[in-house]
């Protein structure tokens, strides 16, 4: 995410007090690297697969949503997000001054009953294309009169079809993600869509930089990751505890997305990297696997270098996301068990 995001990362990673995750006995994985999968611009933030098995797709940079085909035609533009891009000027530019005219694509999910797929982005707000891609139909840049700052991660409960989506902060942008973390900023929100009657509704504010968030598999919770309060909430949406919320994990480094695998468990990916090369190179261990209770079940341990944003399962590999790098990176377990 972010333009500044590189230089506080490497200092994070120079001082070693600085841990990355809770304190708890788990497994740490090896992940077996499989193959890179090349794109045209940086920034896979997010990664999503059609019903049919399709991807994967991801937005990048320049703001196009891209299909992943197959080893000889790689990435595809399947989609774009801003009306009023400009393709000379927007394809494989990666400048931050033109995001509003280009779009950001953040979180993407396919709405499996239908085809379409819903889109955070950053500066467009929540957005759906349908199954054949092209220009996506904006459908809320705010909630209860309060524009949205910086539209972030979606996910679609498949038992009803909802969509849930967070906007990091309602007082700053993409692009300063710096200047949330020096305020404090506690003005994230987790949002419900509602596909048939079109009605937005907000459903818990006063979130300290909403990254990331994850319906359960029978969609009676949400798991939230927020960067700036270093923590995940567990807000529930079914049973006696409706509508509340409860601290589910705090860590020492900084949550990104979450992402539900088949089994009904959460990965959640943490802004780790070594961008500017400041520090000595060593492998990271970006994601933790984590059940709906908090219980982490493995870390994993990455030979990619650089920022990770998402850590995506589907059909048995692993699918890294990334603010920066120019290619989304496939990996898979000795066991089928750690999947």
């Amino acid at each position: 995410m972010l333009a500044m995001l590189p230089v506080f990362l490497s200092i994070l990673l120079c001082f070693p007090t600085l841990m990355l995750h809770s304190k708890g006995e788990y497994v740490t994985q090896e992940a077996q690297f499989l193959e890179r999968l090349h794109l045209p611009a940086a920034g896979p933030e997010s990664i999503a697969f059609d019903a049919a098995g399709g991807g994967p797709y991801t937005g990048i940079s320049d703001g196009r949503i891209l299909k992943y085909v197959n080893a000889s035609v790689g990435f595809l533009e399947f989609a774009i997000t801003s009306p009023n891009r400009s393709k000379e000027l927007c394809v494989g530019n990666g400048d931050v001054a033109l995001d509003y005219i280009c779009g950001r694509p953040f979180g993407l999910g396919f709405h499996h009953q239908t085809g379409d797929l819903y889109i955070s982005d950053a500066y467009h707000g929540l957005m759906v294309v349908g199954p054949n891609g092209g220009v996506a139909t904006q459908l809320a840049n705010a909630a209860d009169g309060v524009p949205f700052g910086f539209t972030n991660a979606l996910d679609i409960d498949t038992n009803t079809g909802m969509v849930y989506f967070v906007d990091y902060s309602s007082q700053f942008s993409v692009n300063e993600f710096s200047a949330s973390l020096q305020a404090h900023d506690m003005t994230g929100r987790l949002m419900k869509y509602n596909p048939e009657s079109k009605e937005l509704k907000v459903l818990l504010g006063g979130l300290g930089g909403a990254a990331g968030m994850a319906v359960s598999k029978d969609g009676s919770f949400i798991l939230i990751t927020e960067a700036i309060t270093k923590r995940i909430r567990k807000f529930w949406m079914e049973g006696p505890k409706a509508t509340t919320w409860e601290i589910l994990k705090e860590f020492t480094g900084r949550p990104a997305n979450i992402k539900r695998n088949a089994e009904g468990e959460f990965w959640v990916a943490f802004l780790v990297g070594d961008e500017t090369r400041s520090c000595p190179s060593q492998k990271q261990s970006p994601g933790l696997r984590i059940t709906g209770d908090g219980m982490i079940l493995e870390a994993i341990s990455l030979d990619t270098r650089g920022t990770i944003s998402e850590v995506a399962v589907y059909d048995g590999k692993m699918y890294i996301g990334s603010p920066y790098l120019h290619f989304v990176d496939v990996y898979g377990w000795p066991s089928k068990s750690h999947q």
